[in-house]
């Protein structure tokens, strides 16, 4: 890239045309604006209102194309393909933008200038294989072509700074297992560290990665990823690509995410894609959406807990109630406990018999009204029903008095017959009461008749039900409660009608259980889903799925389903990928990685606590003297980032550190960057540009599945620099690694 391309001025003056064009568009469509503003006046004084509401549509559109338009003035496009369809003669370049350029009135392909990099066109420039390409527009027309120039460009402030032809996927292809880029512009930004928020990857998307954006919308798309291979980002600007060409209402659309410092960390990048508007809300959110309640949930440390490992049995006790409420199977005892309390009002139901008689509301007409839709919610059963009752009791009332003004019937026999209704609706209905949530919910652990569906299954369900009851008794409830209550509320309420979704993303999706996605698959209007993770990071597989069949066999088995494994890991540089290949778990697709800097990871022995602390500091002055803008300490546990927040931010003031230290703990909302001391759990989603993982020891980490899925996670959060520190014995997981530093 040091030496200019043979093309450089050609694309330069092509750059100054193009801007002088969008400058003369943003022109024409102000004077556009103003003549339909007259236009629409016009109409409106000829009562024409159909014309006048043309005419302000047009102009609104106009707005927002000139504020694009303006927005894309600093860099129009980011790069080009010539492509020359089969059977045709020339080859035609296309540009390729973050929005399309188009002149006012199209006539022909070259009235377009730039390209959406929605458009389908755009295809070919993300997927372009030894000079050859295709694309699909409306699923239905295929085009394919030779490719002559694969270009990409670097323009910042109009100013054309740099530009490269290349084919990667060509050699990604040809180089499966060390997949190292030719492509300069992308080493460049891939290099270019980490920033406080997520960005979006719209000039550099991989054919794989743009594969998956543009999948069809209805479907169940999973996304099965290594870490650092772009999944959260591929699945965000998925949003983007549906809202564009299914021109879908963004406030129909929806990102659950696994924690709060998650939202913040993407809250930069769907504005930057055109979603700024698409709902994101972490699971209790949701919840209380759907249920109108705000609950109050246990102290988030049931890992902790079972990482700490101290009492065995407790631990055991805690993976399987999680384990058990995520199943699908105990959906059976909230079915089993509604259809319980249904026959238990059946069976009770009398004949009313009122006015001497003269209205009989026989205990079948009963029992046919609250039965009547077989999938109504209880409580509005029971509401239905009285209004059934009340409208019979006053339909009898009121033909009465309508007969007393015609003279046959006595006031007498009215005001008798009126006290009557009063008395019977004032107290009759008192004894239907309508079921409470967390009332129904405690009652349904007292029952052990309710958990007979389970009796078959391995668990201790007295002591399941014993600790629900102890837990519900608090006035609080766990992480795994939320989804059964609110799937509880919709047989017993409903839920409101306004809250359904045409497209459903949901990140981290390793961490959900089954009855979280049951419930999501309710929420759906059309069974579109982006669901993406990694099962090689399930650090709570105690209590979430533990492999995509749970989905693709169990909750979604009658749907479409699709689902792509990517293995290029763009986040960390070869040197980093090749540690965290060493545990990634048995059976589980290790990363490929795409670059190298040169800088092996760095293996640290402390002797104790305070020499940790020594070498820790002693790594974050180092990584920050190299340029990092994000550092991170990661622990093992969230009491162990703790203890080693009060340290190492003395030490940073004291020596005026240029980065401030944050602490991620607890119910954290933001992510700032900087230097971050955490636990993995909330670690993970992030990267940052050097990591210390503090005592990767054999104690911590010994040969277990959590401990490897814990260790896979902390290490694969760096994307250049890596210092591991261990106290005593290093991890035999990391047996088959070959450190660079003290052994």
């Amino acid at each position: 890239m040091t030496q200019q391309h043979s093309e450089f001025d050609l694309e330069r003056q092509h750059l100054a045309k193009t801007i002088a064009d969008m400058k003369q568009i943003v022109e024409e469509l102000n004077t556009d604006i103003d003549e339909r503003l007259q236009r629409a006046q016009k109409s409106l004084s000829l009562k024409d209102e159909i014309s006048a509401y043309v005419h302000t549509m047009l102009r609104s559109d106009h707005s927002y194309r000139i504020h694009d338009l303006e927005a894309a003035l600093p860099s129009p496009y980011f790069g080009r393909v010539d492509f020359r369809e089969d059977g045709t003669p020339d080859f035609h370049s296309y540009y390729i933008g973050r929005t399309k350029v188009a002149r006012l009135h199209i006539e022909q392909d070259e009235d377009i200038l730039v390209f959406d990099w929605r458009d389908p066109v755009s295809t070919i420039f993300y997927e372009c294989y030894g000079g050859r390409a295709s694309y699909e527009v409306l699923g239905r027309y295929h085009y394919e072509g030779d490719v002559r120039v694969k270009r990409q460009y670097k323009i910042e402030d109009g100013e054309l700074k740099s530009m490269v032809d290349n084919y990667v996927m060509d050699q990604i292809l040809s180089r499966q297992q060390q997949a190292l880029l030719g492509d300069p512009l992308l080493t460049e930004r891939l290099k270019a560290g980490a920033a406080d928020k997520l960005k979006d990857i719209i000039t550099s998307i991989q054919a794989e990665q743009n594969q998956i954006i543009r999948q069809p919308l209805q479907q169940v798309t999973i996304i099965q990823g290594v870490a650092g291979s772009g999944k959260s980002t591929i699945g965000l600007h998925r949003l983007s690509y549906l809202l564009y060409n299914e021109k879908l209402k963004p406030e129909r659309l929806i990102v659950i995410a696994p924690n709060r410092i998650f939202l913040d960390y993407i809250s930069d990048l769907l504005p930057d894609i055109d979603a700024a508007d698409v709902k994101q809300l972490v699971w209790d959110d949701l919840v209380t959406a759907l249920t109108g309640r705000v609950f109050t949930i246990t102290a988030n440390d049931r890992l902790e807990h079972i990482l700490a490992g101290r009492d065995k049995k407790s631990s055991r006790l805690l993976a399987d109630t999680a384990q058990l409420k995520g199943s699908l199977d105990f959906l059976k005892v909230l079915q089993a406990y509604v259809e319980h309390k249904l026959q238990r009002f059946c069976v009770k139901l009398v004949d009313i018999r009122l006015f001497d008689s003269g209205l009989t509301v026989t205990a079948q007409e009963q029992l046919d009204t609250f039965m009547e839709e077989g999938k109504t919610p209880y409580n509005e059963r029971l509401h239905s029903l009285i209004r059934h009752i009340t409208f019979r009791v006053n339909n009898y009332v009121e033909v009465l008095e309508a007969r007393q003004k015609q003279g046959t019937v006595a006031d007498e026999a009215v005001k008798r017959c009126s006290r009557e209704r009063d008395k019977f609706l004032g107290s009759y209905f008192k004894r239907w009461q309508p079921l409470e949530l967390l009332e129904a919910y405690r009652e349904l652990y007292a029952s052990k008749m309710m958990f007979k569906p389970l009796k078959d299954m391995r668990y201790d369900l007295d002591a399941i039900r014993s600790h629900s009851q102890d837990v519900l008794s608090a006035g609080l409830v766990e992480r795994e409660d939320l989804a059964l209550l609110a799937y509880l509320a919709f047989l017993l309420d409903g839920w409101p009608r306004t809250i359904r979704y045409d497209h459903i993303v949901v990140d981290e999706a390793q961490d959900l259980n089954a009855v979280e996605f049951a419930m999501l698959k309710r929420l759906s209007s059309n069974g579109s889903f982006t669901i993406m993770g990694d099962v090689s990071q399930g650090i709570h597989s105690y209590r979430s799925i533990n492999s995509w069949n749970v989905l693709t066999k169990g909750v979604f088995a009658d749907d479409r389903t699709v689902y792509r494994e990517i293995l290029h890991s763009y986040r960390s540089a070869k040197e980093i990928i090749d540690v965290f290949n060493c545990v990634v778990p048995a059976g589980h697709s290790q990363a490929i990685p795409v670059y190298e800097t040169g800088r092996r990871p760095v293996l640290k022995k402390m002797m104790s606590v305070s020499d940790g602390l020594r070498h820790c500091f002693d790594s974050i002055k180092e990584f920050i003297a190299g340029g990092a803008a994000s550092v991170a300490v990661i622990t093992k546990r969230e009491a162990e980032a703790m203890a080693l927040y009060e340290p190492l931010s003395a030490a940073a003031t004291e020596a005026d550190l240029a980065l401030p230290v944050y602490l991620l703990a607890g119910e954290e909302t933001l992510y700032r960057g900087s230097i971050s001391i955490a636990p993995v759990a909330l670690a993970k989603g992030l990267e940052f540009d050097a990591v210390v993982v503090w005592n990767a020891s054999a104690t911590e980490y010994p040969p277990e599945p959590l401990a490897r899925r814990l260790l896979y996670v902390a290490l694969s959060r760096a994307m250049h620099n890596l210092h591991i520190l261990y106290q005593g014995n290093l991890t035999p997981l990391l047996k088959d690694w070959r450190p660079q530093g003290d052994a």
